[in-house]
């Protein structure tokens, strides 16, 4: 049976201009993949689950998740799949669509958990 392999941004402090979330998930692999990407709003304790979606991406395809967040203050993206070479990448998006610093997360800077 395959292994769940789970990865985490850690939490992220969002721009002041930021609106948008963009996640993308890249299938690496010739077979067809299942992805799950999570949202967490960490300003609660417990963190606050915001948006939670499985995506099937066939041999080489990428899935573009943007989600509108408006006031998120402190944010947590979680990625899950059954292979390490699907990869993933994560950023905050400012009003006008310019990718934000300090919100970017490559797919070696996340965290396997």
């Amino acid at each position: 049976m395959a292994t769940r392999i789970s990865w985490t941004t850690g939490p992220i402090a969002s721009s002041s201009d930021m609106s948008t979330i963009r996640v993308l998930g890249l299938n690496n692999t010739s077979l067809t993949r299942q992805v799950s990407i999570r949202l967490y709003d960490l300003s609660f304790t417990p963190k606050r689950q915001i948006f939670n979606n499985t995506y099937s991406l066939r041999p080489f395809q990428t899935v573009t998740v943007n989600l509108e967040v408006g006031n998120l203050e402190t944010w947590e993206a979680q990625a899950s799949a059954f292979s390490t070479s699907v990869r993933f990448y994560v950023t905050g998006r400012s009003t006008d669509g310019r990718n934000l610093a300090g919100t970017g997360v490559l797919n070696s800077q996340f965290i396997r958990f």
